[in-house]
C-alpha cells in the first residue's frame, strides 16, 4: 500500500519558507531564466512541498526565489507533507533524481513539440535542446513550419517581423 504523505495544500507569502540547509541542489542561469519563463507564460501549475515537521522546503527552492524576486509577499502555491527528520533527506536526495529518470517517446514528442508554440527565449531553447537530444523536428523557423507574420513600412516599404 502507498502511503499518501501529502496532509494539505494552500498558498502563502513567498517570504514565509524556509530553505532547506541540505539541499544539494544548484540553479544555473539557464535553468533560472527557463523557469522564470515557464511562470510568466504557463504560470504556476504545481506547488512547492514542505515538511510540516521541520519547515524546510523539500522541493521548489528556484521557485520561490523567483516568486520574492517579485516581492515578498507574493502567494505561492505548496503542498504540506509530514516526513520525518530522516524520510526528508532520503526525500531531498532522490525527489529530483527520479523525476529525471523518465524516458522519451520520441513519437509522441515529436507529435507534441510540432503543436507547442512559444514567444520565450528560454522556453524555446529548451525545446530545440529537447528536439536535439532525442533527434525529433519541432516546428521553427529554419525547417520552415513557422511563418512570421511581416508588415510592410507605408513611408519607406522596409518589410519587418511583427
Amino acid at each position: 500500500m502507498i502511503n499518501d504523505r501529502i496532509i494539505g495544500f494552500d498558498r502563502k507569502p513567498a517570504n514565509q519558507f524556509q530553505y532547506n540547509p541540505l539541499n544539494h541542489r544548484t540553479h544555473p542561469m539557464k535553468q533560472r531564466e527557463a523557469v522564470e519563463a515557464s511562470l510568466r507564460s504557463i504560470g504556476w501549475i504545481s506547488g512547492v512541498i514542505e515538511n510540516k515537521t521541520t519547515g524546510n522546503l523539500i522541493d521548489g527552492h528556484e521557485r520561490i526565489w523567483q516568486a520574492l524576486q517579485q516581492g515578498e509577499e507574493t502567494p505561492v502555491p505548496y503542498f504540506l507533507v509530514e516526513l520525518s527528520e530522516e524520510e526528508e533527506k532520503l526525500a531531498l536526495a532522490v525527489f529530483d533524481k527520479i523525476t529525471g529518470m523518465a524516458e522519451v517517446d520520441p513519437e509522441i514528442l515529436e507529435e507534441l513539440l510540432k503543436q507547442v508554440n512559444t514567444d520565450e527565449a528560454a522556453l524555446m531553447a529548451i525545446i530545440e535542446e529537447l528536439a536535439e537530444e532525442n533527434k525529433v523536428s519541432h516546428k521553427s523557423v529554419s525547417d520552415g513550419e513557422y511563418q512570421p507574420e511581416t508588415v510592410t513600412c507605408p513611408q519607406c516599404g522596409c518589410r519587418f517581423i511583427q
